[in-house]
């Protein structure tokens, strides 16, 4: 590929995380990313070159990978990885590995969805290969009420790290930054991200659940996302917000490790309920 396609292709692999197919973007979150923690950048970058470098060798459509939607699950998967393992050449490999897994999966999720009425595959890449790592390198997190009382620094740096959480960050200005960049994208967008993440801290912190580090918020707020991009109306992107906020709650109460898929269960719950009006291409 010739250099500014390739670069294209990178920025929206990382614009993708947020469902967006915008240059501008993708380098706002690889800037958020740089100012949280550069080597969760090193990892989802390398995620990102070995996944197109197989969907590429695997002959797959190039608008496609040019699009970014062969990339965002390797970017991810690469941030899981570095964020557990650290950045070591044990992640490195598992990481090359994990990536140009994902490519077939992606392929036949993307054929499904366009050929055979198939919901869209969203995160399932990153989500099932992400488990099999979680489960074989890191013990099951313990649901733990959380003791904090609530104030309104507290609260707003919840708020936005519910955003951050996406990708593994923890630092406000850095998750600051990855809301400007679904902005940049589209303003409605980044409104939905926040709402989502602001109903998932509001009911974590009546429930007692864990909310001060964000993780309450990252489920809702994709889902929203998600659902508003695909159907218009605020019903359906409210809908997604609390299923995507009652699987976490099941799932945490399990003492099994989350990832996004309470906003992948969410979504695709609610595409189920209704149908999309507007046509998807990832």
């Amino acid at each position: 590929m010739r250099a500014p396609v390739a670069l294209r292709a990178v920025l929206h692999a990382f614009a993708q995380i947020f469902l967006q197919r915008h240059a501008g973007c993708g380098a706002l979150v690889i800037l958020a990313l740089a100012l949280a923690n550069p080597a969760l950048l090193a990892g989802a970058l390398f995620g990102v070159l070995m996944a197109h470098a197989g969907a590429v060798w695997l002959g797959y459509p190039a608008g496609d990978h040019e699009d970014g939607l062969y990339g965002y699950n390797p970017a991810l998967l690469g941030a899981l990885l570095v964020h557990l393992l650290g950045l070591t050449p044990v992640s490195l490999a598992t990481i090359a590995a994990a990536s140009l897994a994902s490519c077939p999966l992606q392929a036949w999720l993307l054929n499904r969805l366009r050929h055979h009425g198939g919901l869209p595959g969203f995160t399932f890449p990153f989500v099932l290969i992400g488990f099999v790592t979680l489960l074989a390198t890191a013990p099951a997190p313990a649901f733990l009420a959380s003791r904090l009382q609530p104030d309104a620094s507290a609260l707003f740096g919840a708020w936005l790290l519910g955003i951050g959480q996406v990708v593994f960050i923890d630092d406000r200005l850095a998750a600051a930054c990855l809301v400007t960049a679904v902005a940049v994208a589209n303003w409605r967008d980044a409104l939905w991200l926040l709402a989502g993440s602001a109903l998932g801290l509001a009911i974590a912190t009546l429930l007692g659940a864990p909310w001060p580090d964000g993780l309450a918020g990252f489920n809702p707020a994709l889902a929203a996302l998600a659902l508003a991009q695909w159907r218009s109306g605020w019903s359906l992107p409210v809908l997604g917000m609390l299923a995507a906020i009652a699987f976490w709650l099941i799932l945490q109460g399990l003492g099994l490790p989350t990832l996004t898929l309470p906003f992948l269960l969410a979504t695709w719950l609610g595409l189920l309920i209704r149908p999309p009006r507007r046509s998807h291409s990832g």
